[in-house]
């Protein structure tokens, strides 16, 4: 997608490409995941000893009858696997109840779970979680939204970068660092920061580092957000040899649609 990009921009010289800053946040969120194994284990047995069992689905129901069933992350949905840990922070005393209610010889999910959620530091990962990555799934709601100022899509992004940098910990360290590391590739986001703080007031910096055929009137374009930020600025690339460009054409102030083919 990069590079298509960058290919594109000799077609289109005022041309912004950003890449998908929730894919970039949900790419945190998996950096989350690999620093707490015992908290993926549990999840990943619990989800099992749940998926097609009437009876323990009963049991599950009797025992905790006001809050809902376990949660089933799927990876690829962004935030799942953060909200499912905060689900277990939330309601650990009764699960862990419900889990040594069961046979451990019935199934092997159920001898895992009983297993990894006796295990040292596992509350504490999980207050940890909940108490400093809550926030990442809040922003990938919050950069879904569409029609909002493109000031707000970045103050979201910014706010996690600040949160992020008050970690001290081994773990919060590592995605720190990876947060950066997205960051610092999404070249066109750095550019909307800039544009960000010209239409807001808050720089006195000029054009230095835009596309050069941007005048000062194209950006006045760019103040509503009509794509949302995780979708595609101004730049929507879909899988296969079709792409399809979306900008805004600064006399007719409206959506134009081109496709070209490679």
């Amino acid at each position: 997608m990069v590079k298509a990009g960058q290919v594109l921009k000799s077609f289109y010289s005022k041309m912004i490409h950003v890449t998908c800053a929730v894919h970039g946040l949900h790419r945190v969120e998996e950096e989350v995941r690999g620093q707490f194994s015992t908290v993926v284990k549990i999840i990943s047995s619990v989800k099992k000893i749940f998926r097609k069992a009437p009876s323990r689905l009963l049991l599950f129901k009797t025992e905790a009858p006001n809050i809902s069933l376990p949660p089933e992350p799927i990876l690829t949905r962004w935030g799942s696997w953060i909200d499912a840990a905060v689900y277990y922070c939330e309601n650990f005393k009764i699960i862990h109840h419900v889990i040594f209610m069961l046979d451990k010889d019935e199934a092997i999910s159920i001898r895992d779970a009983q297993h990894y959620i006796v295990k040292p530091g596992l509350e504490n990962n999980l207050t940890y979680i909940k108490s400093n990555f809550v926030k990442l799934t809040m922003a990938i709601d919050n950069l879904q939204q569409q029609n909002i100022p493109l000031s707000e899509s970045i103050k979201v992004v910014q706010y996690i970068k600040r949160s992020f940098e008050t970690l001290r910990d081994q773990n919060g360290k590592a995605v720190n660092k990876k947060l950066h590391q997205v960051l610092e590739k999404n070249h066109g986001l750095s550019a909307l920061i800039q544009i960000s703080n010209i239409l807001t007031g808050e720089t006195s910096e000029n054009l230095d580092g835009l596309p050069e055929d941007l005048n000062c009137n194209d950006l006045v374009f760019y103040k509503k957000d009509t794509q949302g930020i995780h979708g595609r600025f101004w730049i929507k690339i879909r899988t296969g040899y079709w792409i399809f460009i979306v900008f805004h054409h600064k006399d007719k102030k409206k959506l134009i649609k081109n496709k070209i083919k490679f």
